[in-house]
């Protein structure tokens, strides 16, 4: 059975659930141009969703900064591949990586059942809401979005703008090399390929685990998160849990699978935010420029 009949899905209703790209193919004149360009309003409809939940609102009064130095992030970006090389590496993780590797197995056996009950509650779901969330763990998506957050800081004199949006981004690149690196050193089989939960072949091509998108979208929301920690970011923080369902119920992930993607984007972003956050003025004060308002805005990093 292949994972099409596996959900009970034809393969035009297939079509219009994944795309296989971000940007449109070569025109050739067939069919084929009018389903990428669904393809590509679907990818760029979600993008500008993210779009609009993190980046900062108006204010009422305008906080004037001075322009924060963009060469920072280069250090950073250096300082935090040694250090994240070190910490992998380092005793301790693979202590804490064996545990988590027992832990897994005994996880495993309720893999089946899990994964079933996310197709079976999937069924029922909008395909549009499902789609949605897909995309939001969609790297060919989320990195190129990141990506224009970045620029775009670039031009603001917002310094935690800059460093939220930088942070995101080294996120998703550093966690995606772990992510990476897992799946090709575990080869696990897809659910659609029914072949079980155990089944685990190194370098086999098999790519299951971890999910890859479960990894991206929580690499990518939680220094969003860390950093403005309001209602918008806390919302797209909750959409990537739709997003590890969404991997579940379209047969393509174990719930192990999506656990350990999960954990391993969340705690990138985590020990990136936090190392930035410490680099960072302690204290700024700032002057305040608005309607009827002139003062000083001060902010305390701890």
């Amino acid at each position: 059975m292949n994972r099409r009949a596996s959900l009970g899905l034809s393969v035009e209703s297939r079509s219009r659930y994944t795309c296989a790209g971000l940007f449109l193919p070569a025109s050739n004149g067939s069919a084929l141009d009018t389903y990428a360009l669904g393809c590509f309003w679907k990818r760029w409809r979600t993008a500008l969703l993210v779009l609009l939940l993190v980046a900062p609102g108006p204010a009422v009064a305008q906080v004037i900064e001075p322009s924060p130095d963009p060469y920072r992030f280069i250090e950073w970006t250096g300082g935090d591949a040694k250090d994240l090389g070190r910490k992998v590496l380092s005793t301790h993780s693979l202590y804490a990586a064996a545990g988590m590797g027992g832990v897994l197995v005994l996880l495993s056996a309720q893999d089946p059942e899990l994964t079933k009950g996310a197709v079976d509650l999937a069924q029922g779901t909008d395909a549009w809401v499902l789609r949605t969330l897909n995309e939001v763990g969609n790297v060919r998506a989320v990195r190129p979005m990141a990506l224009l957050l970045f620029l775009g800081s670039l031009t603001s004199r917002s310094r935690r703008f800059q460093d939220a949006a930088f942070t995101s981004l080294e996120a998703i690149l550093f966690s995606n090399l772990i992510t990476d690196a897992l799946k090709s050193l575990t080869g696990r089989a897809r659910p659609f390929q029914e072949q079980g939960p155990t089944r685990f072949r190194p370098l086999s091509g098999n790519t299951s685990f971890p999910s890859g998108h479960a990894t991206t979208v929580f690499a990518f929301t939680t220094p969003w998160l860390l950093y403005y920690g309001n209602v918008p970011t806390t919302l797209l923080f909750i959409l990537g849990g739709g997003t590890a369902f969404t991997r579940m119920a379209d047969n393509f992930h174990w719930f192990t699978d999506v656990l350990v993607g999960s954990a391993v984007g969340f705690t990138t972003g985590y020990w990136l935010t936090r190392r930035h956050q410490r680099e960072s003025p302690r204290i700024m004060a700032t002057p305040v420029v608005g309607a009827g308002q002139v003062g000083f805005s001060m902010r305390v990093t701890w």
